[in-house]
């Protein structure tokens, strides 16, 4: 938990710096052009398409009652509010995406320089790795995130379960970019496998920004400066360790 706290207080004070708020800029314009294009090309097309798969099909008798009731409104807001369940994680998905293919590497080489100048790139410069990894992350969220919709229902669980699958994605995908560069494949396997629950426990304590309007602006490019720090750091330790003494013949 150490290591974890350290990381993220570090990405604080990195964040700070002019060119990771310059860079804060990225996210922030693509999710504004996200939410622009979703209200005229989107909104309106799902909600109706919503509002008659639920309440001219199998909710019909239920509308029907509802209507009698004076209740008629829930065709509105139930159909608008299951589509913003679907249209949120969705900019939070983009705004990871663009996150890892375009500002990490600027992140990375930003950290190496300042804080970790021992640590040798000894991995890949080729984007192909990260961009395979996001592509297997992205439908592994969408299907995990569909299915626990329905725990949503349970009120400590609707800020629990949305919490938990963006630290699974922030996880899944910064962890491996944060070392890709300067990791030898052999080395980014070890690192992954051995702080597989800290690298998850410091999306969730990254991710619980999302929590807390507008601090979501800022998360994406955090996350990527915590997994930097803590990559790096772990990486610079592992280097550092002496080697194994051979045994006596």
């Amino acid at each position: 938990m150490e290591r974890v706290l350290k990381a993220f207080g570090r990405s604080i004070v990195s964040q700070l710096h002019p060119k990771m708020l310059g860079l804060l800029v990225l996210p922030f314009v693509v999710s504004l052009l996200f939410w622009i294009l979703t209200a005229w090309l989107v909104w309106s097309p799902l909600t109706d398409w919503l509002a008659a798969a639920i309440f001219d099909g199998w909710l019909s008798g239920v509308y029907g009652w509802a209507q009698g009731a004076g209740l008629g409104g829930i065709r509105d807001w139930i159909p608008a509010l299951i589509a913003l369940l679907l249209v949120v994680p969705a900019s939070w998905v983009t705004a990871v995406a663009i996150v890892a293919i375009f500002a990490m590497p600027l992140v990375m080489r930003f950290l190496a320089t300042r804080d970790y100048p021992s640590v040798a790139r000894r991995g890949t410069g080729s984007p192909l790795p990260g961009i395979w990894n996001l592509l297997l992350a992205i439908p592994l969220f969408a299907i995990g995130y569909l299915l626990t919709l329905p725990l949503w229902l349970i009120p400590p669980l609707a800020l629990v379960v949305p919490w938990f699958w963006w630290s699974w994605l922030t996880a899944r995908v910064m962890r491996l970019d944060s070392l890709v560069e300067f990791a030898a494949p052999d080395e980014r396997r070890a690192l992954e496998q051995r702080y597989r629950r800290e690298y998850l426990l410091l999306a969730m304590v990254v991710s619980a920004l999302n929590l807390i309007p507008p601090l979501f602006l800022v998360t994406p490019v955090l996350s990527a400066l915590a997994f930097g720090h803590y990559s790096l750091a772990r990486l610079d330790e592992r280097r550092a360790a002496p080697l194994p003494q051979a045994a006596n013949p």
